[in-house]
């Protein structure tokens, strides 16, 4: 495989920032740059268009935001449960409609000048043009899936041009023009895999997504159609079914840390940071990596101390919760099926349930109405010398490993204790939920390079990088397309690489397509947990509604958006442990039905003359 650096230089970097913003379009002066510095030379070309690609896949990074903003997959170690995910958003939110006008200028001029070129030759012309699309598909895609409808401008604007551009008349519009840019694109970028940068199988597997939110917004609109008789989930079976040179990695955590980043065949498209320039500081990995120095372990009378005593010293600032860790299944050691930790043969044999009153006097716990609710559950060891962390954490699925800090893990060479006053827990500091400990018990592994030297610190450098699209994530996408053609046992068949390959659990055996949805839901969630895709998933399972969202009507409330938050509390000697419910507003999660889109934003309404109050989406005026 071929690997290339590129950096756009630094003169053109200055350009663009000396430029500003004109009328209430987030966009650039409507002169374009000078042909000498820039269209004259195929290198400055091709640097001003890898220039461009952080604009186009930003939005789609954003891990740990969509990880913890919307969704219970993580919480916030400092603060409360976000407004969004109470229901308290309002038609002022800001979500980037008016935000991106300067990154699709640069879509659009290079589409311009690139055709208009006398120094490209054709090749590159095709390159570059379909790249620029892409790029172009991906801004509005990342518009559409949050607000249904966009301001469309495919061409560069003059001084003399209107800048009062309306919204597209409804979401089959705002997809057309995605998809057809998306599709355009696809025929001529290139089959060659060059770390970081744009290829006919990315553009394959973005397709495959885009099709499948598509489908769920229009209702499978046959405008859409890319031709008579392949609808749109058929056509993201055959993207999926057109991309070539790429596997599953059995490795699955190696795909996200240093060992898989330029090595990993699962990979189709990621964003690259090079050491020369890079610091932990600047990765996820600094909100990643907890602060627990032994100072603050033994003040706390927390232990057992660690080896090198300030090993972890991050800015933590959010964990994996228990709500996702229930999803990464256990194999029976009797039945061989994959269950829920709690209803594993080896658990349910040595443990028995304990009532509230049982689990107050057992185990320390910071606040009594962590205690309460549907969520709560309980249970202590009934045969001696076992381990309860051993018996909820040993035989999961391989990716609770790759992706999850736990009581009993080893990380960075330090044995982690996150049990009741252990040297990982929430008890590691007096200021409970003010700091940069983890609140759930648990931490987060995937992402998380493994060869900071001499620690995991804000100033050591390092590489880094974050996946965009991987074969897994396309794999998953051709599942949910089958199961919404009812093909159930392809779908399960699909499904199964992934569950089998990256998780080591027994096949899915589902046999109808209640089952094979109740199967294929747990497997996305936890394959793709950290990867900004849960939310909206399940903002598409609830416009399918029926089996693909507990059996409700299209558009229905999405119950996974009601849920309390969870926490795993072990006692200190590991023989009991209760399942709890975050405090800090975190058991006031709200979903109504309006969000399935974002409010288009007040402010834009009210600059934008071409934008009316009566654009507004339902629910929001």
């Amino acid at each position: 495989m071929k690997y290339n650096k590129y950096v756009l230089p630094f003169c053109m970097v200055a350009m663009l920032g000396m430029q500003s913003c004109g009328d209430f379009l987030d966009t650039y002066p409507t002169e374009s740059y000078g042909d000498n510095v820039v269209w004259a030379d195929q290198g400055t070309v091709d640097a001003f268009v890898v220039g461009n690609y952080g604009n186009a896949y930003d939005q789609y990074l954003g891990f740990n935001y969509w990880d913890r903003v919307f969704v219970n997959n993580m919480i916030n170690c400092r603060s409360g449960c976000p407004g969004e995910a109470r229901g308290l958003m309002e038609n002022t939110f800001g979500w980037g409609l008016n935000d991106r006008f300067g990154a699709i200028r640069n879509c659009n001029l290079i589409i311009e000048k690139v055709a208009e070129s006398e120094v490209l030759d054709d090749s590159f012309k095709k390159r570059y043009t379909a790249e620029a699309k892409m790029m172009r598909a991906m801004i509005y895609y990342d518009l559409a899936r949050k607000g249904g409808r966009f301001m469309w401008v495919d061409r560069v604007l003059t001084e003399s041009d209107n800048f009062e551009i309306p919204l597209t008349k409804n979401i089959e519009e705002s997809y057309g023009y995605v998809l057809k840019d998306l599709r355009d694109a696809i025929v001529d970028l290139p089959e060659e895999a060059v770390a970081g940068r744009l290829t006919k199988n990315a553009g394959l597997a973005f397709l495959s997504e885009v099709c499948l939110t598509a489908a769920a917004y229009t209702n499978n609109a046959s405008g859409l159609h890319v031709s008579v008789g392949v609808d749109l989930y058929q056509e993201a079976v055959d993207a999926v079914d057109a991309i070539k040179g790429v596997s599953l990695d059995p490795n699955y955590g190696d795909i996200f840390n240093e060992n898989g980043a330029y090595s990993s065949n699962e990979i189709i498209l990621a964003k690259y940071w090079s050491a020369d320039n890079t610091s932990m500081v600047n990765t996820d990995m600094q909100s990643l990596t907890p602060n627990v120095l032994n100072s603050n372990v033994e003040l706390n009378g927390c232990g057992p101390l660690f080896k090198v005593g300030d090993m972890f010293e991050g800015w933590l600032e959010y964990t994996p919760t228990q709500n996702l860790v229930d999803d990464y299944l256990v194999v029976d050691q009797t039945t061989n099926k994959a269950v829920r930790w709690s209803e594993s043969s080896q658990f349910v044999n040595n443990t028995r349930a304990i009532t509230r009153d049982e689990a107050l006097e057992k185990i320390e716990h910071k606040d009594p109405n962590e205690l309460t609710g549907a969520h709560f559950k309980a249970f202590e060891v009934t045969t001696p010398g076992v381990n309860i962390s051993d018996l909820m954490y040993n035989n999961r699925d391989k990716r609770f490993e790759a992706s999850i800090i736990h009581d009993g893990s080893v990380f960075y060479g330090e044995n982690i204790a996150m049990n009741n006053h252990g040297n990982m827990s929430r008890w590691a500091t007096v200021r409970y939920a003010q700091d940069h400990v983890p609140l759930s018990n648990y931490g987060t592994r995937k992402c998380m390079y493994t060869n900071l030297s001499p620690r995991p610190f804000w100033n050591v450098t390092t590489p880094y990088h974050k996946v965009v699209f991987r074969y897994g994530r396309a794999l998953l996408n051709k599942a949910e397309a089958l199961l919404r053609l009812n093909r159930v046992s392809e779908a399960v068949e699909t499904m199964n690489q992934t569950r089998t390959i990256h998780g080591g659990l027994p096949a899915s055996t589902a046999a109808n397509l209640a089952d094979a949805w109740v199967d294929y839901k747990i497997e996305r969630r936890v394959e793709l947990f950290y990867e900004a895709d849960f939310y909206f998933s399940l903002l598409r399972w609830g416009k399918y509604g029926n089996e693909a969202n507990d059996g409700k009507a299209p558009g229905s409330v999405i119950d996974e958006l009601c849920e309390p938050a969870t926490f795993i509390e072990i006692s200190k000697d590991r023989s009991a442990a209760y399942v709890g419910n975050v405090q800090f507003s975190n058991d006031e999660r709200k979903f109504d039905t309006r969000s399935y889109l974002f409010p288009i934003t007040k402010s834009v309404i009210n600059a934008n003359p071409a934008i009316t109050d009566a654009d507004q989406n339902p629910g929001w005026e």
